[in-house]
């Protein structure tokens, strides 16, 4: 069984993977999940030491996934490597596509959860359509998932924050390049898939999944100028859902 999740940032993505993977693996305890696995910023990113931000050059104590296949188990494993990259994203993909067709998903259930930008067409076609289940999250209302990025770009706080932040500034080409991600979900086609939404998610149904981020309202903590912007890209996101329809 492959099971797969496709979301746009700020969506509720995370802890709706958490659901899912407790949800399956009650059900079978070999399901596994795995998380940006065909995600091209994934590829090439490490993570810094004590859960700090990503970033795309190596540097001392920064870390990343190392994904292989488990002959034993037959499936897709990983490890940590506290080390640089061998292989670029290119190269990178097509290694993980290869792990992909040898993991026997009868025996052991997966969960992938993926944003589904960046990403080639080729790795989303091959998820999506060996998946016996393709499951799309959203977020109705785009303003404030664009406010609640900006925030958390902004302070790099990704995870939820008691602290209440003022003026936080974010450049109009960051959030345009999410707005661009949110279009080209809306234009996948998604006949026969599962549809989600991120308002109707409760996020407290259990105490050990991650929490609803954002208690106060992310766009009373941005700059005036990243506010504008913000109303500016909701329009161009409008114009442009409306010309798909």
């Amino acid at each position: 069984m492959i099971v797969n999740l496709w979301s746009t940032p700020r969506t509720g993505s995370n802890w709706y993977s958490q659901y899912l993977y407790k949800k399956y693996s009650s059900e079978n305890k070999r399901t596994n999940l795995y998380t940006q696995y065909l995600n091209q910023f994934h590829f090439i990113n490490y993570l810094k030491p004590f859960y700090g931000d990503f970033v795309y050059e190596y540097e001392h104590g920064c870390a990343y996934k190392y994904y292989m296949y488990d002959g034993m188990r037959k499936c897709i494993t990983y490890i940590i490597k506290h080390e640089k990259r061998i292989l670029d994203s290119i190269a990178e993909e097509k290694y993980r596509l290869e792990l992909l067709s040898k993991h026997n998903h009868t025996k052991n259930p997966s969960i992938f959860y993926n944003h589904i930008s960046p990403m080639s067409e080729l790795a989303y076609s091959t998820l999506f359509n060996i998946a016996d289940k393709n499951i799309f999250l959203y977020r109705k209302d785009v303003k404030s998932q664009i406010s609640s990025y900006a925030l958390a770009y902004g302070t790099t706080q990704y995870k939820k924050s008691k602290e209440i932040y003022e003026n936080i500034n974010v450049t109009y080409d960051v959030l345009k390049n999410l707005v661009d991600r949110i279009i080209i979900w809306y234009k996948l086609d998604k006949t026969n898939c599962e549809i989600v939404c991120y308002e109707n998610l409760e996020f407290d149904l259990y105490s050990d999944l991650p929490k609803k981020q954002n208690n106060i309202d992310p766009f009373t903590q941005l700059s005036s100028n990243t506010q504008n912007d913000i109303l500016t890209l909701v329009k161009y996101f409008n114009k442009s859902i409306e010309k798909s329809l």
